[in-house]
């Protein structure tokens, strides 16, 4: 049974508006592939830093266990000195060195000790971040989800959530999408652009640029 001209038009309408759900639903999987990604590259970054903090932990603890050698060797050069006086004048020339080397590998591992701490605090600080960024993302969503949904039922406001997800639109083309006259399409669209929501360019209709 062929269908009547009011039926092909109906029947077009229904299938422009899955078409136009279906692009939304793409668009939105895009956004959330974006932020998956980004929220790994996030986690790499911590990666990557615990791992240099291991690093540095390992370092410290070489140089911890040099410096106990270094100490057991003073102590043996203390002995010596003890045993052998005339040799008190080279072995202190010694043991001043040394000193001068433990203190300034101590001051050295205070120092990457100091690194450390502001690694850790760095690491934390993006942590807490990562979580603030977020929840803001997760309520700027929700947000804009129950905002749309109250929107979308004034007609008005939902020619400019299609064009806000869609792109550029013919005055032709939208009429038809909404199944409203051209008289009424312009009516609204004379209202939204005297907000700032949307522009008008030749033929077509756009969201404005701060709605992009």
């Amino acid at each position: 049974m062929s269908l009547t001209e009011s039926q092909k038009k109906v029947l077009e309408r229904l299938n422009n508006q899955v078409q136009d759900l279906s692009d939304q639903i793409k668009k939105k999987d895009e956004e959330l592939e974006k932020k998956e990604q980004k929220i790994g590259e996030l986690q790499k970054r911590i990666v990557e830093e615990n791992k240099a903090k291991e690093e540095l932990k390992a370092k410290i603890e070489q140089v911890s266990r040099t410096l106990e050698e270094k100490v057991k060797e003073i102590n043996k050069l203390e002995n010596k000195i003890q045993e052998i006086e005339h040799k008190n004048k080279d072995l202190q020339n010694k043991i001043k060195t040394l000193e001068e080397i433990n203190e300034k590998q101590t001051q050295e591992i205070r120092a990457k000790e100091t690194l450390l701490q502001k690694a850790q605090e760095t690491i934390s600080d993006r942590e807490m971040k990562i979580k603030e960024l977020q929840t803001q993302i997760n309520h700027s969503e929700e947000r804009e989800k129950r905002t749309r949904s109250v929107f979308e039922k004034d007609l008005k406001y939902k020619i400019f959530y299609i064009l806000k997800d869609s792109g550029s639109r013919s005055f032709e083309e939208l009429s038809k999408t909404l199944g409203i006259t051209l008289i009424q399409l312009k009516t609204y669209v004379s209202e939204l652009k005297s907000h700032g929501l949307i522009e008008i360019k030749g033929e077509n209709i756009e969201v404005a640029k701060d709605y992009k």
